[in-house]
């Protein structure tokens, strides 16, 4: 009968052992998904263009988040289409003959346009070289 009562109770420890186990994880699996919700929740929907004139890539990436981005090469060989087309005004002749790395980044500015800055890779940095606000009915 003893050894009944010694079975059962290491049954029991052992169980509340699972259970508190199981808890923490699924705690801990909560927290996670809460910073990862919080961090969400920084990151505004609709860019404010006057704000950000004079932010980094980084942090405007920090606060708000973007629908679009595409890195691409620009130079002679490469077919720039009208939405492009404002960086050959920056970019003329000897500058084109090297390729120049762009990173095109687009947000939301509100419900009917969309915000795009192009980026120059410049030692390891994104410099801001130009940007456009567009009808999001626009197609290009």
């Amino acid at each position: 009968m003893k050894a009944l009562y010694v079975c059962l109770f290491v049954i029991i420890v052992l169980g509340c052992r699972e259970h508190r186990v199981s808890v923490f994880n699924n705690n801990k699996k909560k927290e996670k998904e809460n910073k990862i919700r919080g961090k969400n929740k920084l990151q505004h929907k609709y860019i404010n263009v006057e704000e950000v004139k004079d932010w980094s890539l980084e942090q405007i990436k920090h606060k708000y988040k973007p629908i679009e981005e595409e890195d691409f090469l620009l130079n002679d060989i490469v077919l720039i289409n009208e939405f492009r087309i404002g960086l050959y005004n920056i970019f003329k002749g000897k500058d084109r003959e090297k390729p120049v790395p762009i990173k095109e980044v687009t947000w939301e500015k509100d419900e009917e346009n969309n915000y795009t800055i192009w980026y120059r890779g410049d030692s390891g940095q994104w410099v801001a070289i130009d940007w456009y606000v567009w009808a999001k009915s626009l197609a290009f």
